[in-house]
C-alpha cells in the first residue's frame, strides 16, 4: 500500500484563470433552444396554412374505370347520350294564350246559355202563376217572349192571355146549379109525350131532384155525377169528356160553362208545353256545361287549327 503524496509536493498551476468557475449554460444549450423554437413555428405554420400550399391539385388522380368490352360484331351500341324517345315539342307563347282564350270564350258562352235558358224557365213559371189567377195575363205572355224563341204555343197565349179563363175551382163550383138545369133539360118529354109526362117535367123545373151520389149508367144524371166527381178531383179535362155523352136537349144549357171551360183547359195545355219546353232547354245547357266541364280545356293544336 503507498503512501499519500505529500502535499507539499502538489505543484500549484501556474495561471489563475484556471481557478475561475466554469459556467453552467454554454454555447451549445442556446443552440438547442433555437432549434426548439425553430421547430414549434414550423409546426404552427403547417397547421395554419398547410391546406393552400398543398392543395388538391397535388393529389394523385384516380383511377379510371376500365374500359368496357367491345361489342360483338354484328351489335351497334346505342349512343348513350342520344334521347330514345324525341320529347314532344314545347308550345310556343302564342298558341298557349290562343289555347286559353278559346277556353275563356268557351266558358263565357257557355255562362250565356245557362243565364238564357234560367231566364226562360222563370219566365215560363211565371206565366203558370199568372195564368191560374182567373185573370188576363198579357204582361206574363210578353216577358216570357222576351226570353225565349217564338212558338206556336207562345203564339196561341197571345190570344188567350187577353181574356183570361176561370180557375178549376170556380168552374167547379159554378157547375152544380148548371148540372141540375142540365138534368131537367136532359128529362124533357118528346112531343109524343103524353100530359102526365109533361106536368111532371113542368114541376122538375122549380123543384129539381137528380141523383148526384150514383157515377153508374149512361143516364143524364149518371154523366153529370162522374163530371162533377172530376171536377172535385182536379180533372177538368176528364170532365169535359164526360159530358161528351149527355144527351143534346141538356147541352144548351152548359154551353157557356163549357166555352169556358175549354177555354181553360187550353190555356193549362200550352202553358204545360211553354214550361215543359223551357225546362228541357235549360236541362240540356246543364248538361253540356257539365260535360265542358269535364272535358278541361281544349288541346293546344285546337286552337291553332282554327286559326
Amino acid at each position: 500500500m503507498s503512501a499519500a503524496p505529500d502535499p507539499a509536493e502538489i505543484a500549484a498551476p501556474s495561471d489563475p484563470a484556471l481557478y475561475a468557475r466554469k459556467p453552467l449554460l454554454g454555447p451549445m444549450f442556446w443552440v438547442m433552444i433555437v432549434l426548439c423554437l425553430a421547430c414549434v413555428g414550423a409546426g404552427v405554420a403547417i397547421a395554419r396554412f398547410g391546406p393552400t400550399w398543398f392543395s388538391d391539385k397535388d393529389a394523385a388522380p384516380e383511377a379510371a374505370p376500365p374500359a368496357q368490352q367491345p361489342v360483338a360484331a354484328g351489335f351497334a351500341a346505342p349512343a348513350v347520350d342520344a334521347p330514345l324517345v324525341a320529347a314532344p315539342p314545347a308550345p310556343s307563347p302564342s298558341a298557349e294564350v290562343g289555347r286559353l282564350e278559346a277556353r275563356i270564350a268557351l266558358l263565357e258562352s257557355g255562362q250565356r246559355r245557362t243565364l238564357d235558358a234560367a231566364g226562360a224557365a222563370l219566365a215560363a213559371a211565371s206565366l203558370a202563376e199568372a195564368s191560374q189567377g182567373g185573370e188576363p195575363f198579357a204582361d206574363a205572355v210578353a216577358a216570357l217572349e222576351r226570353v225565349l224563341p217564338p212558338s206556336s204555343e207562345v203564339r196561341a197565349l197571345e190570344r188567350l192571355a187577353r181574356q183570361g179563363a176561370p180557375t178549376v175551382a170556380g168552374l167547379a163550383a159554378g157547375f152544380d146549379d148548371l148540372a141540375g138545369r142540365a138534368s131537367v133539360a136532359a128529362h124533357e118529354p118528346g112531343p109524343d109525350a103524353g100530359a102526365l109526362a109533361k106536368l111532371q117535367h113542368a114541376l122538375s123545373r122549380v123543384v129539381t131532384i137528380r141523383q148526384v151520389g150514383s157515377t153508374a149508367g149512361s143516364g143524364p144524371d149518371a154523366v153529370l155525377a162522374r163530371a162533377q166527381a172530376r171536377l172535385d178531383a182536379g180533372d177538368l179535362t176528364g170532365a169535359l169528356r164526360a159530358l161528351d155523352a149527355l144527351p143534346p136537349s141538356a147541352r144548351p144549357v152548359l154551353a157557356a160553362w163549357r166555352a169556358e171551360a175549354e177555354r181553360r183547359a187550353e190555356i193549362d195545355r200550352l202553358v204545360a208545353a211553354v214550361r215543359d219546353e223551357a225546362l228541357a232547354g235549360l236541362m240540356q245547357v246543364s248538361r253540356a256545361q257539365e260535360s265542358a266541364r269535364l272535358a278541361g280545356p281544349p288541346p293546344a293544336g285546337a286552337s291553332e287549327g282554327g286559326q
